[in-house]
């Protein structure tokens, strides 16, 4: 008897009426949330962003063996006029991850001294904190380390665990019922006569649901190819579980009922694949509950699993669950890299005009949130001295490639506020992927430039017109290559440790020898806005303690304020009021986004505009202090 099928597809256009399918009904809303030890935690997707409770390191720590000594005190040491330093007074011995103490503020390789019973000699001058882990600088205490709907790595249980998540909370394992069908299956173990078949398929396909990270339940009993009993059965199981796999009866022939139940509940998606073995799949729904009906024949089970069940389980988790591998990218900067040494530089990778663009992340054996937060390892041999700009490299990926093409690298000034949007686009479109790398506005801005990123965000004071951001943009990007979103205004000041003990008032405060600073690096707007008001008030930025010591984040300032390693540093309100510190206002900027204009259309960028429209209506901004909603298009 010739077989047919109700709707015969190709695998493609299968696929793809599929996936449309699972979207449609919004099937990854089903799974509930669940609070689990973060050491049971691998492989299991986040279900809100995860924030660190602590800093890392929580106090500042020596890089390297050596010697903790005052950096002001090495000043003009040369070779033929070296500073001299009494060993456990001037120069305190310590090993790599040793707390570093003030007055002490910087750390001499043992290497790099010469050795006496009392003393140390010093050849060359050292800049505060050199050889030094500062405080946050892996992650600041409050930073989101693992985004929502993230799949748990080796890499970010590290960072949770240093973070001092013990407890997180993640989605729950997709539940996959599983029903054997037909009067000839038995199971292993059981008496068995001419005709009859043994059900290797039902721990085939959960083994591949185990493998895509679900949890499978096959049914305890065999049914009979019988209309009402498998329609009864799949209605009960589908109110307990995520999605149904029947095993057998998708074909055509006689005893092959599969399709009239599936039918019964609603119209198929499609009913046959042109493809062989793995022909007689049949795929519908029950209600939002996907249905699948697999082959008996074990080959094309195997095939329509492999296939179609890793579909619905990352439409489910909203996890890709393509293998990672080695891609080859484009490097848009010069990589410099040490003769002799092979290095293994930690990058964030994008699809950016056809080409996949590489970015290099911090560099150092500490920052473990490099790896989790990193999309793949670029290798420099030991031979090279770096990579020029230009140049194409092979990347091992960390990553489904499918994340790394799909995700929108955001590179530029940091900012609470725009994380906590691009979560929410996240949150309500687990499709959509993004990276962040935070450089400051002028980093970000030549990143635009090199062509690493399509958005950026700056809020970088002028000093000559009075004006932000307007003629940075004009000295660095084509003219109408991009478009400008003024989000928000952020209070902008000193932020003080909780009663100001210090009395600090005014910017000329910051001279006093008993002041100790921190500073935002160089590049970020809160640093060229900082040196403009020094300018203006004709402060002398030598006298500032704390001058060169360098923040990347907003977070990382408070974080070194509140634990009392400095008494102020320089940035927004609404960080200061997040760690109950004071604060002490010294202007208002206007941060901005800029987006490529030939990427407006993009669907990423699209979603991200259409949520930053809600932000308002919704009244988040109530828990935003320091920050003003603007949300203008600006001309160029």
């Amino acid at each position: 008897m010739k077989e047919i099928f109700f709707k015969k597809e190709s695998l493609e256009n299968a696929i793809r009426i599929f996936s449309d399918a699972l979207k449609e009904k919004r099937v990854f809303k089903k799974l509930k949330e669940e609070e689990i030890s973060v050491y049971e935690s691998l492989g299991r997707i986040t279900s809100r962003p995860i924030v660190a409770k602590i800093s890392n390191p929580f106090f500042n720590a020596s890089a390297v063996d050596g010697f903790a000594v005052k950096s002001s005190l090495t000043a003009f040491a040369t070779i033929n006029n070296p500073k001299l330093f009494e060993i456990g007074k001037d120069a305190i011995p310590v090993n790599t991850g040793d707390p570093i103490n003030y007055p002490f503020d910087s750390v001499v390789m043992v290497e790099d001294v010469e050795v006496t019973e009392k003393f140390i000699k010093i050849f060359s001058p050292l800049h505060m904190y050199e050889n030094v882990r500062v405080i946050g600088e892996d992650f600041a205490k409050g930073e989101i380390v693992v985004p929502i709907y993230e799949k748990i790595t080796p890499a970010h249980i590290g960072v949770l665990i240093s973070s001092y998540n013990d407890r997180i909370f993640v989605l729950e394992k997709p539940k996959v019922f599983i029903i054997p069908t037909g009067e000839e299956v038995k199971r292993l173990g059981q008496d068995l006569k001419i005709g009859d078949v043994i059900d290797s398929n039902s721990y085939m396909i959960a083994s591949f649901l185990k493998e895509f990270g679900a949890d499978p339940y096959i049914s305890d009993e065999i049914f009979p190819n019988d209309f009402d009993i498998l329609r009864k059965i799949i209605e009960e199981s589908s109110k307990k579980f995520h999605l149904i796999v029947v095993v057998g009866g998708s074909a055509k022939g006689r005893k092959d009922l599969i399709g009239d139940v599936f039918e019964s509940f609603s119209k198929v998606l499609f009913h046959g694949l042109t493809i062989q073995p793995g022909k007689p799949l049949i795929i519908g729904f029950n209600g939002d509950i996907p249905l699948i009906g697999c082959p008996g024949f074990p080959v094309s089970s195997y095939i329509d699993s492999k296939i179609f069940l890793k579909v619905a389980v990352e439409h489910l988790t909203s996890v890709s669950l393509d293998f990672p591998r080695k891609i080859l990218a484009t490097v848009k900067r010069d990589i410099p890299s040490s003769l002799g040494i092979e290095e293994f530089v930690r990058v964030k990778l994008a699809k950016i005009d056809n080409d996949i663009v590489c970015v290099p992340l911090k560099r150092g054996a500490a920052n473990l949130t490099t790896v989790a937060r990193g999309d793949g390892i670029l290798r420099i041999d030991e031979n090279s001295e770096g990579i020029s700009s230009g140049s194409q490299v092979e990347v091992e990926l960390l990553k489904s490639e499918f994340e790394i093409i799909s995700q929108l690298l955001f590179i530029g000034s940091n900012d609470p506020l725009l994380e906590y949007i691009l979560n929410m686009v996240k949150k309500e479109n687990p499709q959509f992927k993004f990276g962040i790398i935070n450089v400051g506005s002028l980093g970000g801005l030549l990143s635009l430039a090199r062509g690493e990123t399509i958005i950026t965000s700056i809020h970088l004071f002028d000093s000559e017109t009075q004006t932000y951001n307007t003629p940075y943009l004009k000295k660095y990007l084509q003219p109408d290559s991009y478009l400008r979103l003024h989000l928000v205004n952020r209070n902008q000041g000193l932020i003080v440790q909780k009663g100001n003990p210090k009395g600090i008032k005014t910017l000329e405060d910051l001279e006093r020898g008993d002041v100790k600073f921190i500073n935002r690096q160089k590049g970020s707007g809160t640093r060229v806005y900082f040196d403009y008001l020094l300018s203006e008030r004709s402060i002398d930025k030598e006298k500032i303690n704390g001058y060169d010591l360098e923040e990347t984040t907003h977070l990382g300032v408070a974080n070194a304020v509140k634990d009392g390693i400095v008494d102020c540093g320089m940035g927004i309100e609404y960080v200061a009021k997040l760690f109950d510190l004071d604060f002490i206002e010294l202007g208002e900027e206007e941060y901005e986004l800029i987006i490529r204009k030939d990427y407006l259309q993009d669907p990423r960028i699209v979603q991200l505009l259409a949520k930053i429209s809600e932000v308002e209506s919704k009244n988040l901004m109530r828990n935003f202090v320091g920050y003003k909603w603007v949300n203008k298009m600006k001309e160029e």
